[in-house]
């Protein structure tokens, strides 16, 4: 089946795969709050806050007295208060209080991978890809960095590193779903769907209800020309989320490729009353409602072209 790429397509896949992965990769790296061990300082109490503001206040607190504190207390003051320096945007003091935190513990591998994500969202990919390095030599099953470095990789145009990356943080982290999402986006930009499949196949042994996965998935079996396998995985995932709009899309598209007309008006119908101003949903209403209409005068079954499901390659 002759595979083009179309930016119809395009928006429609991105309703909702890229969302799924353009939140494993920006979330990669934010460290979970630290933990103290017995602090003196009454500002652990806020330390640990959700709120980032009052975090900041509580581990400032400490900070001010921090000699009192055990060399455990004093990384997890400065890491938590960078994190939510983060949080906020605050790129140059959440990179000044993990430089303090690596003055404590220079090997520590969490620490590094989160000073690259801060750097990461800086758009410093240098820095970042350095830090990744870093916390990986230290620790190889550090998943969180590999993916982050995978995202790394894809920035820089170097998918076959980044892949290399998605495999090895799959295998270090054996119940994410995130790197097996990334990689059968990247086969399938590569339009290598059996590999494209087998990914997202993965994933849903890891977590049968994503829908994301399910649309990939059908996607891919859509670029083979496999309808009715690309049907069954549109129908699951509407199954698991009914206003799945790129899932709707791409099942129209399916009906349309087999010629159901009037089953491919309905899903692209479905679609505009969720996203009213989803243009490949518009266009493809339009287009089934002018060949049923032709159909219907009795003409033999008009010439049609389906567009093609793809992810976001961007």
């Amino acid at each position: 089946m002759h595979q083009r790429f179309n930016s119809a397509a395009r928006a429609a896949a991105r309703a909702r795969v890229s969302a799924a992965i353009i939140l494993a990769f920006t979330l990669v790296g934010a460290p979970a709050l630290a933990a103290h061990k017995g602090g003196v300082s009454p500002g652990w109490n806020q330390c640990r806050a959700p709120d980032p503001d009052a975090r900041i206040a509580g581990c400032t607190q400490i900070i001010q007295e921090i000699a009192k504190e055990t060399p455990h207390n004093r990384e997890a003051a400065y890491v938590n208060r960078a994190s939510a320096y983060r949080a906020k945007g605050d790129y140059a003091h959440a990179l000044e209080d993990f430089d303090k935190a690596l003055e404590i513990n220079p090997k520590s591998s969490a620490v590094l991978a989160a000073r690259g994500a801060a750097n990461h969202a800086k758009g410093d990919l240098d820095s970042a890809l350095a830090d990744y390095d870093r916390a990986i030599a230290l620790d190889k099953n550090n998943a969180t960095a590999l993916l982050a470095r995978a995202h790394i990789w894809r920035a820089k145009g170097d998918i076959e590193k980044a892949l290399a990356d998605l495999e090895e943080a799959a295998k270090a982290d054996p119940k994410s779903t995130a790197p097996l999402l990334a990689a059968g986006v990247l086969y399938h930009a590569k339009s290598d769907h059996d590999r494209a499949i087998a990914a997202f196949s993965e994933a849903l042994k890891r977590d049968s209800k994503l829908a994301a996965a399910r649309n990939g998935r059908g996607a891919c079996h859509y670029a083979k020309g496999e309808f009715d396998k690309a049907i069954a995985d549109f129908d699951a995932a509407l199954k698991i989320d009914s206003g799945y709009v790129s899932a709707l899309v791409n099942r129209a598209n399916a009906w349309r490729a087999k010629k159901d007309f009037a089953r491919a008006k309905a899903d692209y119908d479905a679609a505009l009353a969720a996203k009213p101003d989803f243009a490949a949903a518009k266009k493809g209403a339009q287009d089934m409602a002018r060949l049923i209409a032709k159909k219907g005068s009795g003409a033999a079954t008009p010439a049609d072209s389906a567009p093609a499901a793809e992810h976001d390659h961007d």
